[in-house]
């Protein structure tokens, strides 16, 4: 395992454009892959859950959009691919009651 310094080096830098009262702004999830699946913690500071679905779409967004411009893939086919995870991923969660993990 790697020490928390190791790990430091490889988490992301906080984005440009935070520009709301200090109040406002919140890191809402730290989510890293251990090889097998994520690990996060996580954050329900918003006071409208349905505002999470707000932010998953965005993320689904700019990941299809990096996945573009990093590895070469059509924009419009990463969304696809990333929407019908989201999809099979969700109707397993939707079964998943009082486990660990939703997968």
């Amino acid at each position: 395992m790697m020490d928390a310094a190791a790990l430091e080096q490889r988490s992301l830098p906080i984005p440009e454009g935070l520009t709301a009262p200090d109040d406002q702004i919140i890191e809402l999830a730290r989510v890293w892959w251990n090889g097998t699946g994520p690990i996060m913690n996580i954050r329900p500071a918003l006071a409208e859950p349905a505002n999470i679905g707000v932010v998953l779409a965005e993320l689904a967004w700019h990941y299809s959009h990096a996945y573009a411009e990093h590895h070469g893939f059509d924009q419009a086919v990463a969304f696809k691919a990333i929407c019908d995870s989201w999809d099979a991923a969700h109707a397993k969660a939707a079964q998943a009651t009082n486990t660990e993990s939703a997968q």
